[in-house]
């Protein structure tokens, strides 16, 4: 019996020449190229900036924000329900704590040369401001903060300046909340302000920058004002006792360190004064706290030391004569 055999027929799927090759390799391309040519402008401005240029650029880039102030941030995580925060530096806790380094520094009192100066009490005398001035640069030295504080004794008390540098920003671009590297500095401080019964004068100082119109009426001098009083507020917040402070004030761009280059970042700063006894009797008799008694001596030494025409002091001798006659008469 002859075997049937039976024909099968494939039929082929036509595919066009577009279909074969789609269109995927166009985006992997742009993204490429667009790479290659952010590539080529760092090469370009590393080549063609200078070593200040690039500091420059990189406190920009480090403490530039992408969100405007109208808006809020996404990344703050003050009223958000979630345990991590997203705009903190690092997603695991910080080990360093202000507290502890504080407590650890004070754990040795009566141990070392500064035991007079952590005494509880005024400094008026050049020799426990220096001992006040040694403590300070030692808390400044723990928290990694040195090239940020600097300390100078005047004859009117203490002036500590906190400031900027390239690597370190005091306070976020154009506002006033307080870094965290700076807010452990204002903190691990605190104690040492406690014990240091002194008036206290906190200033805050800015570049001479100037904001942008759509920032509308905020000028330096309310960021500044709004600087300081964030000082303060950490400072309380960290065990300082509010009576402490005598005056929060800012000062604007009035007040340069560097003159050469009024947008350096050592004109940013806050400044901590503490005033010695002489110097707060002073400011407070500037200001008007003056007793009756004493305003009233001030108006009599003002009035001996006007002027006299030579009219009245015809008349005033003429009256003398006559009172002496009459007495003479008499």
């Amino acid at each position: 019996m002859q075997r049937q055999e039976h024909v099968v027929f494939k039929r082929a799927k036509n595919k066009s020449h577009e279909e074969s090759h789609g269109g995927a390799w166009k985006v992997a391309f742009a993204d490429f190229m667009i790479a290659l040519m952010a590539l080529f402008l760092v090469l370009w401005v590393m080549q063609v900036a200078d070593k200040e240029e690039r500091k420059a650029i990189m406190a920009n880039l480090h403490s530039a924000s992408v969100f405007d102030k109208s808006f809020g941030n996404p990344f703050d995580s003050s009223q958000s329900l979630s345990p991590i925060d997203l705009a903190s530096d690092s997603s695991v806790p910080s080990q360093h704590n202000a507290n502890q380094t504080v407590s650890s520094f004070f754990q040795g009192d009566g141990d070392g040369p500064e035991t007079d100066s952590l005494i509880r009490g005024t400094f008026d005398t050049q020799e426990r401001l220096l001992a006040l001035a040694q403590v300070v640069e030692e808390m400044a030295r723990q928290v990694k903060a040195s090239g940020n504080v600097n300390v100078t004794v005047t004859p009117q008390g203490l002036r500590i300046v906190l400031q900027d540098d390239f690597r370190q920003h005091m306070f976020s671009r154009g506002g006033a909340d307080l870094t965290p590297f700076f807010e452990d500095l204002l903190l691990a401080l605190s104690p040492v302000f406690d014990r240091v019964e002194n008036p206290l004068i906190i200033s805050g100082h800015t570049d001479a920058t100037r904001f942008r119109s759509g920032f509308g009426t905020t000028s330096n001098w309310e960021l500044s004002a709004n600087r300081a009083n964030q000082a303060r507020k950490t400072l309380v917040a960290g065990g300082m006792p509010d009576t402490r402070v005598w005056q929060v004030t800012g000062m604007s761009d009035r007040a340069l360190l560097n003159h050469d280059d009024p947008e350096s970042s050592e004109n940013r700063r806050i400044e901590l004064f503490i005033l010695t006894t002489p110097a707060a009797e002073v400011l407070e008799t500037l200001f008007g706290s003056q007793t009756s008694n004493e305003l009233e001596q001030a108006r009599e030494k003002a009035r001996f030391n006007q002027p006299v025409i030579r009219h009245d002091m015809i008349n005033d001798s003429v009256d003398d004569e006559n009172e002496d006659t009459s007495l003479h008469d008499l």
